[in-house]
């Protein structure tokens, strides 16, 4: 993918990067979970892919899955965090959030739906449980995107991103 021209602008101004942020925030975990860090990432990279596909069209990568603490401590666990973007989408907005709404149900994910109040809104779907901690799906007629939180694993961020990375520290 061609980095130079992807956008970290999102929708109306806003930037991805904080919504992110935002979403880790709002999904801190305890570290209690027993799930390994591996299967974490598959789960989530799975969902966020399927949530994708369910909506169809072109997706980019926007943030690959990027281990982050799930605690005030980089001991307390870690969830990976994953992120597409689909510029300039040809699906209904409100259809393609149904479409989203009926498989994260069949997943076991608990949803909200969401709307802004601007005379042409934005419309969204968020969700908790099942294979993730958090999922948001963004609709827009400009731009879609899809945020996942995976569920909290064993271990720690810092090892997992020095792991993943070859680092000599991780070995």
């Amino acid at each position: 993918m061609n980095q130079g021209n992807r956008s970290k602008t999102g929708l109306r101004g806003l930037t991805i990067a904080p919504a992110a942020a935002m979403v880790l925030l709002l999904t801190a975990c305890n570290g209690s979970a027993h799930v390994e860090p591996e299967d974490a990432k598959k789960s989530i990279l799975g969902v966020v892919d399927e949530t994708a596909s369910t909506v169809g069209g072109k997706w980019s990568v926007y943030s690959e899955p990027t281990a982050e603490s799930c605690g005030d401590a980089a001991e307390d666990g870690l969830t990976y965090t994953y992120i597409l973007m689909h510029d300039a989408p040809s699906a209904d907005p409100t259809q393609a959030v149904g479409a989203v709404e009926e498989l994260w149900k069949d997943k076991g994910i608990t949803t909200e739906r969401y709307r802004s109040g601007a005379a042409d809104p934005i419309v969204g779907i968020r969700g908790r449980g099942g294979p993730a901690t958090t999922m948001d799906f963004l609709a827009d007629k400009r731009r879609f995107s899809i945020v996942g939180v995976s569920e909290c694993a064993d271990g720690s961020a810092v090892e997992e991103r020095q792991r993943e990375s070859g680092s000599p520290e991780a070995r």
